[in-house]
Formats: structure tokens, sequence, C-alpha cells
């Protein structure tokens, strides 16, 4: 593998235009009624993959590209002060703004854990198993708050969050398997992983753009799974379970966001923005319907695709190192291996001493043997 600022340059280009496929698929209703979410997911895991590997590899194939490259080249290698490159100065620009964003990273770390600790202590316990019947691997905890504005996971703990109202147990069961299946599918996980990715990319916009979709995306993918085998009927309950729990919230006062200190990188949580195209989505989408194995295999192969190849820049040689000889010179010209094992070349009536004679520009030419005489 190798990186330089050409690997960089296409895994951006990359990134950005399936970026923008993302975003195009997921807000155009007439395209994402057919689709299930799972290409959605595995489209998101091919652009994370571009960005964590922003590398040439063994299959890359490099193609000159004078037009864009060459510019880009004279731009980063133009020396600004203290005979440092713009390229130099950039690269310091961007170590120093990933090393500020991890530490706000880790801060954000630290007052989530804050939260989890205050939650703990004050925070009515229960289990999954007292409000469904389920596998006890998913007996997960269960933490009634006040303070609690919005069903939620919590961080890695594998903790689910209800604020405290009162709903209806078939009600509750479904904001409960919501939520587990958020567990499941590691989305915690996911969302940290992009937020890492947005530590070192902290300056490229897409990936944020990126980020606020894929929020929209695994709401909706819990959504259709969990309504997976429900009839008509079931799915509108559930779709009005999420209205009357929205409606609820906008009533709380208490907001966990506000009472505690808390960032919203470490939730999974239900947005307002976001709730009307999830209801649109789960009645009006044909999800059920089997995903195309050719969609899948076109998907996986954008990795291999993206890093086919790399554009570098392309400058001739100056004409000056270039000796224009005549036709018949060339012809009557050949190679002369000396008696110490060293080779010349013959053009023009003069001698030039080359080392390696196998160089395929030398292909056409006689070796002839240097004698005794």
């Amino acid at each position: 593998m190798l990186f330089s600022t050409s690997s960089v340059f296409i895994t951006l280009i990359m990134s950005t235009i399936m970026i923008l496929l993302f975003n195009l698929l997921i807000v155009q209703k007439k395209c994402i009624r057919f689709l299930k979410m799972d290409i959605m997911i595995l489209l998101a895991l091919v652009i994370t993959v571009r960005l964590i590997f922003p590398f040439e590899f063994f299959f890359t194939i490099t193609i000159p590209f004078p037009l864009i490259m060459n510019g880009l080249k004279e731009f980063f290698e133009y020396r600004v002060f203290l005979d440092f490159t713009i390229l130099q100065c950039l690269c310091f620009i961007w170590i120093t703004g990933t090393c500020m964003q991890a530490l706000k990273y880790l801060y954000s770390m630290k007052k989530c854990y804050r939260t989890l600790y205050v939650l703990q202590q004050e925070a009515e316990h229960r289990s999954v198993t007292d409000y469904l019947k389920i596998d006890s691997k998913y007996n997960y905890k269960v933490w009634i708050s006040p303070k609690i504005d919005s069903p939620m996971v919590i961080g890695l703990k594998k903790i689910i969050l209800l604020p405290k109202i009162n709903l209806p147990a078939s009600e509750l069961q479904e904001i409960l398997k919501h939520e587990i299946q958020h567990i499941r599918n590691h989305d915690n996980f996911i969302k940290q992983v992009i937020n890492i990715l947005k530590i070192i990319y902290w300056w490229f916009p897409p990936l944020y753009w990126f980020s606020n979709q894929m929020q929209l995306a695994l709401e909706m993918r819990v959504d259709q799974q969990v309504t997976t085998g429900y009839t008509k009927s079931q799915v509108y309950d559930y779709a009005s379970v999420l209205i009357k729990l929205k409606q609820m919230m906008i009533k709380q006062q208490n907001l966990l966001s506000v009472t505690l200190p808390l960032s919203s990188n470490f939730l999974i949580g239900d947005h307002e923005k976001v709730l009307s195209y999830r209801i649109h989505y789960l009645l009006e989408s044909n999800y059920r319907k089997k995903t195309s194995f050719l969609l899948l295999f076109i998907i996986l192969l954008l990795p291999f695709i993206s890093n086919s190849i790399v554009l570098e820049a392309y400058f001739p040689p100056p004409l000056k190192n270039y000796t224009s000889y005549p036709a018949n010179a060339i012809e009557e010209s050949f190679i002369l291996e000396h008696k110490n094992g060293s080779y010349s070349l013959f053009v023009n009536g003069t001698l030039t001493k080359i080392n390696d004679p196998n160089n395929k520009k030398y292909s056409n030419l006689p070796v002839i043997k240097e004698s005794d005489n």
C-alpha cells in the first residue's frame, strides 16, 4: 500500500461521488421506496472503507492527468516561508486539527460517562424481560427517568433509556423492540466509526452530509427490521406509536440534553426532522421485496473500482536533454561489449558508456565484442 497526495486526492473524489449517490438514493422518495435498507447500509460501508484506506494498492493503475494534477503538484510544492511548502503547511494544519477534534471527542466521552453515572443513581432500573418475552441474551438493562426526553441507547453499554411516561404495554413493547434492534445492529459502534472518520477528515464537508444521512438510514433500517412480518394494520400501529411518542416528547420540559451534559454523538435516538420521512418509508415503500443480487454485486465491486486508478502529474522531459541524429547514423549504431564487462553505445561515430545494455530501447541494436587487437 502506498500513501500519497494523489491517493488522498482520488479517495476524496471517489468518496464524494459515492456520498452524493448515497444522499440521492435516501432523499429521493421515488428511489428509496424500491430499495431495502441493506443496500444503503452496504453502500455506507463501502464509503467508510474507502475513507479508512486512502492508499494505492497492487492493482491500482496510474494514469497521467496533467490537466489537473500538474497544477496541484506545482501548488503543493510552492514554498511559502522558511522553505516550507504549501503541502507541508496543510499537513501541519490537518494533524493539528485532528488532535483538537480527538480531544473534543474524548471530552464528549467523559461527559457521556458522567451522564451515565448520574442516571444510574437517579433512574428506575428495569430489564427488557419485565416488558417482553425474549431470549435471555437480549435481556438488556432498561433505565427509566423523567430526565430522559426520548427512548435511546447510550454509548456502547447496551443500556436502553426510556422517558418516564405512561404508555400502553403494547406501545412500550414496540419501543423496546426498536431500541433492542439498534443494539443488535451495533448502530452505536457504527456511529462511533463515523465519528472517528470525522476526527480525521474534519475538513471534508461531504463527510458531514454522509453522517447526517447515516442517522436516517440507521433508523429506517431498524423500522424495516422490526416491522418485517407485520401486517399492514400492524405497520400503521407501529407508525402511530412513533407519532404519539414524538408528540409526548415535545411536551417534555426536562430534556436530557439540557439537564445533563451529554453529547448527541453517543446516542441513538429519534430526531424530529427524520420522523416524517421514516413514516413515509414505512407506509409507502416496497422494502419487503428481495434485494437484487446484481445490485448487491455492483456495490461490492465499488471498493475495487474506486481503488483501481490513481491520477498523477506528468511533466515531459525537457528537449535540451535529447540529442538528434541522422537516420543513417541510427541504423549504423551498435553496442560495444568491452573486455572488462562494461558496455558502450556507438552512435554517429561517438562511444557513450551505458549501464544497461538490456534496456528495451537498445533491443534492435547488435552487440559487438571488443577484440584483442
